[in-house]
């Protein structure tokens, strides 16, 4: 109820009350070539072989399910299906305890071969300089349009009512 009344100023009373966080909720793009220049390469090998591996199933996956139809049930009455990408997806990634970069990589890359337009992350803060590196590495790696520094209900918030300059 607070973050659907006070927006981001609720969002970041409750980062810094349970993430003891205080920065910048939007990672900057200087935040993530930061980030990619402290990711070692077998990480990064790593993440791009995953990536090519969900990308390639997620593309036979879709060329599977796009069969749109219609049939007509009785004269004049018509049933079928068609399937359409939505706007905006929230993928949240944890990385609490353990950073979860498998989680990255699963979520954002079906969501941008499905043809989704806008995808939004949000992982939580680690320490004050924000997410792991290695979460915001592979969000951007894989089509995240934008990568916020948020954990729990503060990121459920963010995207629930579309915060900080994002659609809901």
């Amino acid at each position: 109820d607070d973050i659907e009344k006070r927006g981001e100023e609720g969002i970041k009373e409750i980062t810094k009350k349970f993430d003891n966080y205080e920065g910048d909720v939007v990672v900057s793009k200087e935040k993530i070539e930061e980030a990619s220049k402290k990711i070692d390469q077998k990480t990064k090998d790593d993440i791009k072989f995953a990536h090519d591996r969900i990308k390639k199933f997620a593309e036979h996956q879709l060329k599977h399910l796009n069969n749109d139809f219609e049939v007509e049930l009785s004269k004049g009455v018509f049933a079928g299906q068609r399937l359409i990408p939505i706007d905006t997806v929230g993928c949240y990634i944890p990385g609490g305890r353990y950073a979860h970069i498998s989680s990255a990589i699963m979520a954002i890359t079906p969501a941008r071969i499905a043809g989704v337009k806008t995808i939004i992350t949000a992982s939580p803060p680690k320490d004050q300089k924000g997410a792991n590196e290695g979460i915001i590495y592979a969000a951007n790696y894989c089509g995240a349009d934008v990568i916020l520094n948020l954990g729990g209900v503060a990121a459920i918030g963010s995207l629930t009512y579309g915060c900080f300059g994002n659609p809901a």
